[in-house]
């Protein structure tokens, strides 16, 4: 290495003397301000160096300027307009950059604020591969949390389940200052984090893992997305946090606190939560209900990268949740002709989950320009559970009857998991050169026992089943990925990758019936026993050129990913292997044409995994109903995905338009088989079938009114799939259609009003080849009313969901309104009391219903209903 650098020098020598004159650069760029977009002409621009003006010039009347015959150097460009704030950016002139383009440059408005000058930055701008919001533009109430200002940005929203989602598609993970905040996990952020701490938010997709060489997709494009929180300079340092408590009727009751000390670089939050409590409803999607809850959960957060050489940055969490499940449901099992049946069920349980998890990470920066991160996790679950189902099964045509039963399942489970994670970046001098490599371990082993007893009556005879269950199941998986780029000139960038992948499995599933002589589970059931060992081999080779043709972005890639399958199952004395071989093509294509505006069109193949479930030759039954079965003849899937994204921004304003759109086919579609047994129980079995299609668009558009105290944003979805299934042996392909809407409309005037409105209608259908048609109508509608007067707060949510396809007895819509009333006091009003009635009207309800090519399921599921809650949550800030 060392004798190419010095080839490299001595040629550099050499050419100084030959090419004297080609030592300067050139620089050029356009002006625009955020709110008018007009031409800044004759805006006053100096390029200087050491504080020294080198040159000087004025944009002409396009807002365009340029200037030559710069000599190498590092230099900063001063731009300034009567009225608009000013602007200094640096740059550097060299052998490798001889031109530089700034590309637009928009200036903001100046706003004096007594003695202090204010610049009015745009609240939403993308900056390449990165949408980001600046908080300045988005007011919230005194005290709000995180969640309160992500639900008012455009493009966001968070659903009932907690999770976030970019332009429809799902966030998953939250940073802060650019490193996971407790593994990245969003509900952690969204309830502990104020939003008052925030400068910026940003959303980007991240992909070194994902096989896909090149720059990471934006958002809109499918991908890892990340949304990153930058904090304000004035909250790096100082404490802050929160702690508070309540109890009600029904015994229920709430505690929750957060402490977090922040010093520049170090960094430290102390979270802690329990209770018994609903969620407050944040999304018109619906409600999927695990029951009655009791949840504690706390966990420690620690940064410190004050140290330039070395950085550590690690968090521990434990959590504790027991689910009391009272539920029903109506399944119709779709087959041919007149075979279609009906099953009822009423179940009722009580599963406890218990989970300890700790994720590492440290920075090792030998030099400026090299850092080596260790990533360690250890991850312990544990669970148990206990339930009672019975169930009616008839055919649907004719309502004859095929069996009722009734049984008992106690099961508990224990999982480990161990990973490390050893990742290099080296950046070389030569910018734009990068090496990342990529070694990761990870060990899973997971034991479970399981414990049935269910009674089955059909119309002649009956069945008891008595038997216990154990599955004793590991992986050790091995992969290094190696990524290479460099400039080729100054408008391309080559991009090679190569990786390899090992992963072990194996999977010990024995059933032992019960000996009524002695009372003991030995007799061994081999047809639901089995000792199955697959070791999977993957290696991936691709490489791909970025090009850059003024506003146009090409990425061309491809490459070969082999895997080579061996699987032993030992209890049948059986051994198989499989190679596949896949090609992996990319193009990718962007234009961004001025004042915000960027489309991109994107391509990809990828072959997909088999699973050692779905491979392994064992019939698996806990109660001879429902029977599943592996296929160890599978082939490989394989999908082409084709991917479209428009983004547009008025910049200085909050007028943002999104339009994205994917379509995919899946070759050798991994499919369900279900066969309806003569006693009304089904087996079903994986299965390679083509015809697996989707497609999908989603519009966003939001802006401001009112002088933006009113912000409203508009989404709509709509999406086509086509599932092919066997039933009974016979083709049952499905075809659905949904399409989704949300408008959000968001008000507070700072002086005493905080409202919230979303309203999101819906429509889904579904036809098979069989013949069976279901459509429906949903909407969801939630929002708040609030009013503020001095100290005292008072105010409405609630939430409402129709679903017209539901049976009377499964609420087909339900209101839940929940009023309050809250004071504050003490020094900055920093305790707040609050009275809550939740559900009002005492709903108890969680109804939904899911539709698939082999069945339409209709559920319902207790919740709390009606309590009264009396709490008190005091918040301290303290910052230097």
């Amino acid at each position: 290495m060392s004798f190419y650098k010095h080839v490299f020098v001595y040629l550099i020598l050499f050419a100084s003397f030959t090419v004297h004159a080609q030592q300067t650069g050139k620089i050029y760029g356009q002006l625009s301000d955020t709110v008018t977009h007009q031409q800044l002409k004759n805006a006053f621009i100096t390029i200087t160096q050491d504080n020294i003006i080198r040159k000087s010039i004025f944009s002409d009347h396009t807002g365009g300027f340029s200037a030559d015959n710069i000599p190498f150097g590092q230099y900063t460009l001063n731009i300034s307009f009567q009225g608009l704030a000013p602007i200094q950016k640096a740059f550097t002139i060299d052998g490798n950059q001889k031109v530089v383009n700034m590309d637009t440059i928009y200036m903001f408005i100046r706003v004096k604020e007594l003695d202090t000058i204010v610049v009015q930055e745009p609240p939403i701008v993308i900056k390449k591969d990165t949408l980001e919001y600046n908080s300045s533009g988005f007011k919230t109430k005194e005290y709000a949390a995180l969640v309160e200002l992500l639900k008012m940005l455009p493009g966001i929203q968070i659903r009932n389940d907690g999770t976030i989602t970019i332009n429809g598609q799902p966030v998953d993970q939250i940073t802060v200052d650019g490193e996971p905040f407790f593994s990245g996990e969003p509900s952690k952020a969204l309830e502990h984090l104020p939003a008052e701490i925030v400068k910026k938010i940003q959303v980007y997709a991240t992909n070194f893992n994902n096989n896909m060489p090149g720059p990471p997709p934006p958002p809109g494009f499918s991908g890892s997305k990340t949304l990153n929180i930058v904090l304000k300079a004035d909250k790096r340092k100082g404490n802050f946090g929160k702690a508070g408590a309540g109890a009600g009727t029904g015994n229920t009751y709430i505690l929750s606190g957060d402490l977090n000390h922040m010093n520049g670089g170090q960094q430290l939050s102390i979270i802690a939560d329990a209770g018994n409590v609903d969620k407050e409803k944040t999304g018109t999607d619906p409600i999927h209900s695990n029951g009655i809850r009791r949840v504690m959960n706390g966990g420690v957060n620690y940064r410190d990268s004050r140290n330039a050489l070395f950085k550590f940055a690690g968090n521990y969490l434990a959590n504790d949740t027991r689910s009391e499940i009272e539920s029903r449901s109506q399944i119709l099992n779709i087959f041919p002709g007149d075979s279609s049946t009906s099953l009822s069920q009423f179940t009722t349980g009580v599963n406890n989950m218990y989970a300890h998890r700790f994720n590492g990470k440290i920075d090792i920066n030998p030099d400026e320009l090299t850092t080596l991160s260790i990533i360690p996790m250890v991850n312990l679950q544990s669970s148990d559970n206990t339930s009672v189902q019975q169930s009616t099964q008839h055919y649907a045509s004719s309502g004859d009857p095929l069996y009722q039963s009734s049984g008992t399942s106690n099961s508990n489970s224990n999982n480990t998991q161990l990973s490390s994670n050893f990742q290099l970046t080296h950046r070389a001098k030569k910018m734009g050169e990068l090496l990342m490599a990529n070694l990761n371990i990870r060990n899973n082993e997971n034991k479970r026992s399981s414990l049935n007893e269910t009674l089955t009556e059909y119309t002649s005879y009956s069945k008891n089943i008595h038997q216990l269950s154990d599955n004793k199941s590991g992986s050790f998986n091995v992969g290094a990925n190696m990524m290479y780029t460099i400039p080729l000139g100054e408008k391309y960038n080559f991009t090679a990758q190569g990786s390899y992948g090992f992963n072990r499995d194996n999977n010990i599933y024995n059933t032992y019936k019960f000996n009524d002589a002695n009372q003991h589970y030995d007799q061994l059931d081999s047809s639901q026993s089995n000792n199955f060992v697959s070791n999977y081999h993957s290696g991936l080779a691709q490489a791909s050129i970025r090009g850059q043709a003024g506003k146009l972005n090409i990425t061309l890639g491809g490459g070969l990913q082999g895997d080579w399958l061996l699987t032993d199952n030992v209890s049948e004395h059986i051994k198989l292997s499989r190679r596949f071989i896949n090609l992996l093509p990319q193009v990718m294509v962007s234009i961004s044409p001025k004042g915000g505006k960027t489309l991109m069109l994107g391509y990809n193949g990828r072959p997909m995994a088999i699973s050692i479930q779905q491979l392994q030759p064992v019939t698996v039954t806990s109660d001879s109903l429902f029977i599943q079965e592996g296929n160890p003849d599978l082939k490989q899937p394989y999908t082409h995905s084709l991917n479209l994204s428009y983004n547009a921004i008025k910049m200085g304003t909050m007028q943002l338009f999104t339009i994205s759109m994917g379509a995919s086919v899946t070759e050798h579609s991994i499919a369900q088989s279900t066969t309806l047994l003569d006693n009304g129980g089904q087996l079903t079995k994986p299965v390679n079938l083509e015809g697996a299609q989707s497609g999908n668009i989603t519009l966003n558009y939001s802006t401001s009114a009112l002088k933006g105290r009113l912000i409203i944003n508009m989404m709509g979805t709509a999406a086509y799939s086509k599932s092919p299934v066997l039933s009974n042996g016979a083709r049952n392909d499905s075809r659905t259609f949904t399409t989704n809407s949300d408008l959000t409309c968001t008000y507070n005037d700072q002086k005493g009003w905080d409202l919230s409105l979303s309203v999101g209608p819906g429509y889904n259908m579904m036809t098979t080849s069989s013949g069976v048609t279901t459509n429906y109508f949903q909407t969801g509608i939630t929002g708040k009313g609030f009013y503020s007067w001095k100290n005292l707060e008072s105010g409405l949510s609630w939430y409402y969901n129709f679903n017209s396809s539901l049976p009377s007895n499964y609420q087909p819509d339900f209101p839940i309104l929940s009023p309050v009333v809250r004071y504050r006091f003490l020094k900055n009003r920093a305790l707040q009391a609050s009275l809550t009635c939740v559900d009002l009207l005492n709903q108890q309800s969680g109804a939904s219903r899911s539709v698939s090519a082999s069945m339409v399921a209709d559920s319902w599921t207790r919740t709390r209903g009606r309590y009264l809650l009396i709490s008190l949550i005091y918040n301290f800030r303290h910052f230097k």
